[in-house]
């Protein structure tokens, strides 16, 4: 734009130069004109008047020609056209005037005027006739320099001059670009830093005032401009969040299917690392397990559920208008493996809950129907059947005891009292106490403990251990062993029970801390219990932040290590 604009002042400058050059000269040479004529006009009313008071016009006239040597020529001409008198040629040999123009309009209209070039082209000649009182014509004629000769004659100074004022031109073309494009480039300037976030801008610059409702205009729109683009942008980051930290993965597709759209948990659902690496690819190609053919005549909602990997997911599938036009198909991914595993436990521990109730309430139905029916012998029987009913009273109201035991501890109602504990003098405690059962069962305990200590509840924790180690004596054999190990670290505490009992066989090792399971082996089924053991010693563990894990190998034994935090 700059060169345009100095190159335009420059052509426009350099123009009217030449033009005013070019007019100027015209004038001159009508100036020159106008004054040859005055001077040819001068002079004849000087001859005339002479004449006139004169005796001897040739004479006369002679003498006016031999002192004006300035190019003057006098011709004096009688009606009939022949030359009287002439100051610069021979009249013998002159012909005859009255076909001159300038001699002809003079006897006609009492004064004419000619202008003839010379023999040169540098050179013209002016004629003045006029017609006297006694009837001859008096022809006053000067001989200046033509037009052309002029014009060549000031062309050097013209040229001069004309150069000079083209680097005027040149300069002031430049300053006045300059001085034009100043106020256009504090408003570029401004423009280019309004989107520049290290230019703070509270209120719009002062420029020509030509200009400044531009300026004024172009701010305020960027101020609003600025605010909406912090409002997107705000919503986009509020869209992206909520987008990233859904729990579902959601896909966006177009009308062909192809992915418009996705967080990144539907990215790694179809198996890639970020959103960009699947964006524009066909769905079908990466989910070819989607019911597609009942999506072509689709109008609403529709569920499925996917297996992929060892996990269960629910496909839920919803068509997406836009401003009342089908735009695409809207994919949301929820995995439900954990919703439909505890949906199974909820089944198993219905139908547990139902099979461990109904085993000891049967055996009491049965008891007292006996007694009510009277098909007992004697009172020894009545004793007898009243003891057994009373037994598998006591077994049930200890399951429904241990059932809301572990319902209180899995909703974390059962408040946790935390207190500096010793486990070496909680384990001996619990030894001593189970001492007869011990030598009941002919299962010896050995005990390697150092002085660790944990923050942990103490009757939860005596429960916990009075359950696994109430699990090594059931479940081992007669003069078998149980050895307790506790150690630490210096960031963990330890504490381990190993048997050399039954073991567990390994494909049902992953299901022994869920309630209500045992191990489906002859002699553990025999035994009794609730099987709620471990599920309480998982939780306890749990509320205590520690892990559990557990190994065994069937008929050789089973070690269970509990870890937690110092």
């Amino acid at each position: 734009m700059k060169r345009k604009v100095y190159l335009s002042l420059l052509s426009m400058g350099l123009a009217c130069m030449a033009v005013t050059l070019l007019i100027s000269t015209w004038f001159f040479w009508r100036s020159t004109q106008h004054q040859i004529q005055q001077e040819l006009t001068m002079t004849m009313d000087v001859v005339e008047t002479a004449l006139e008071e004169g005796h001897d016009t040739s004479l006369y006239l002679k003498k006016i020609g031999i002192h004006h040597t300035n190019g003057l020529r006098i011709t004096w001409i009688n009606a009939r056209g022949d030359v009287l008198f002439e100051s610069d040629y021979d009249k013998g040999i002159m012909e005859n005037h009255l076909a001159r123009p300038e001699v002809r309009a003079a006897i006609e209209n009492g004064e004419g005027t000619a202008v003839r070039d010379s023999q040169t082209l540098s050179k013209a000649l002016y004629y003045y006739a006029k017609k006297l009182p006694d009837g001859t014509i008096l022809r006053i004629s000067l001989e200046r320099d033509t037009f052309y000769a002029h014009f060549l004659s000031l062309l050097p100074w013209a040229l001069m001059l004309l150069g000079l004022s083209a680097l005027a031109c040149v300069k002031a073309s430049r300053l006045l670009t300059a001085s034009l494009l100043s106020p256009l480039r504090q408003t570029a300037l401004f423009i280019r830093q309004i989107n520049d976030s290290d230019v703070k801008m509270v209120q719009p610059p002062r420029v020509d005032h030509e200009l400044q409702p531009l300026v004024d205009k172009v701010f305020l729109q960027s101020q609003t401009i600025a605010d909406n683009m912090r409002s997107l942008e705000q919503q986009r980051n509020i869209m992206r969040l909520i987008m990233e930290n859904l729990q579902e993965g959601v896909i966006l597709t177009d009308k062909s299917y192809g992915i418009a759209g996705l967080n990144l948990r539907a990215a790694r659902f179809l198996g890639a690392g970020n959103t960009q690496a699947v964006l524009q690819r066909n769905l079908q190609e990466l989910l070819p397990d989607a019911p597609w053919d009942r999506l072509q005549h689709m109008d609403s909602v529709c569920e499925t559920k996917l297996m992929r990997a060892d996990r269960l997911y629910l496909l839920t599938l919803q068509p997406v208008y836009k401003n009342d036009d089908f735009y695409g198909m809207l994919f949301i991914i929820d995995d439900v493996t954990e919703q439909e595993h505890r949906e199974q436990l909820r089944r198993e521990f219905t139908s547990n809950v139902s099979h461990e109730l109904k085993t000891p309430l049967t055996s009491i139905s049965g008891f007292a129907e006996v007694l009510s029916t009277g098909l007992f012998k004697n009172k020894d029987d009545v004793i007898h059947f009243g003891t057994l009913i009373r037994k598998e009273a006591l077994r049930l109201l200890q399951m429904i005891e241990e059932i809301m035991h572990l319902a209180r501890i899995e909703d974390g109602k059962r408040q946790v009292n935390l207190e500096r504990l010793c486990l070496r003098d909680l384990v001996q405690d619990i030894v001593e106490f189970m001492e007869p059962v011990l030598t009941e069962k002919k299962v010896t305990v050995q005990c390697t403990m150092d002085d660790t200590e944990v923050l942990a509840d103490r009757g939860l924790f005596r429960e916990l251990i009075m359950n696994l180690l109430d699990n090594a004596v059931k479940y081992n054999r007669p003069g078998g062993h149980v050895y307790i190990t506790v150690r630490h670290d210096d960031h963990k505490a330890f504490f381990s029970i190993c048997d050399t009992g039954i073991g567990i066989p390994e494909d049902k090792q992953q299901r022994v801390f869920e309630r209500f399971y045992r191990a489906d082996s002859s002699r553990s089924r025999k035994i009794k219990g609730t099987g709620l053991g471990l599920a309480i010693v998982k939780h306890i563990v749990e509320q205590h932040h520690g892990t559990i894990a557990l190994s065994s190998k069937e008929n050789e034994g089973t070690t269970i290590t509990i870890t937690l935090p110092m």
